[in-house]
């Protein structure tokens, strides 16, 4: 059994004597020219990249004792009144002083594609324009003071939630 090659996808004939020399000189400084490349040497992986800080950002911040969530929500209301969507995207940041002291934030990118109201084309826009924006939705400080008891500070942001927005708002309805 033999192995025929179609002529029109090897068709030497049409190759003349420089062309062939062009090629060859090219495979030729390739590989020369990756034989003497050197990748990185790392004379020690073991080391420490920052060992005049121990490892620390600024000498003051250990990243080891940061931590970071991420989460994604998709969201639709619907009601007699109108309807709006909200997509929103929160970066859950936190950073452990020490086994008493911790302090965490979630900033939250949101974005309405889709507002519809009864009240009007610029109450809709408007209402598309509200949920829309980057914020600090949550900042917390936590102190352990026992085993059994902690002081907790905390600081929301539910401005730009759908449930802020008037549909769901007591003094929008007047009750």
């Amino acid at each position: 059994m033999s192995l025929t090659i179609p002529s029109k996808i090897m068709n030497f004939k049409k190759l003349n004597y420089t062309s062939m020399k062009k090629i060859l000189l090219t495979i030729v400084l390739l590989l020369f020219t990756v034989s003497i490349s050197e990748a990185q040497l790392i004379d020690d992986p073991k080391k420490d990249l920052n060992q005049s800080t121990n490892n620390m950002i600024l000498g003051i911040f250990n990243p080891n004792n940061f931590s970071m969530n991420h989460s994604f929500e998709v969201s639709y209301l619907s009601s007699s009144y109108g309807s709006a969507s909200v997509t929103s995207y929160v970066n859950s940041m936190n950073y452990k002083f020490n086994d008493k002291l911790s302090i965490s934030a979630d900033i939250r990118l949101q974005y309405s594609p889709y507002a519809n109201s009864v009240h009007g084309a610029n109450f809709s826009e408007q209402l598309q324009k509200d949920l829309s924006g980057i914020s600090l939705s949550k900042l917390s400080v936590n102190y352990k003071l026992s085993e059994n008891s902690f002081i907790k500070l905390e600081y929301r942001n539910v401005k730009n939630s759908l449930y802020n927005n008037g549909f769901y708002d007591q003094d929008y309805w007047g009750y």
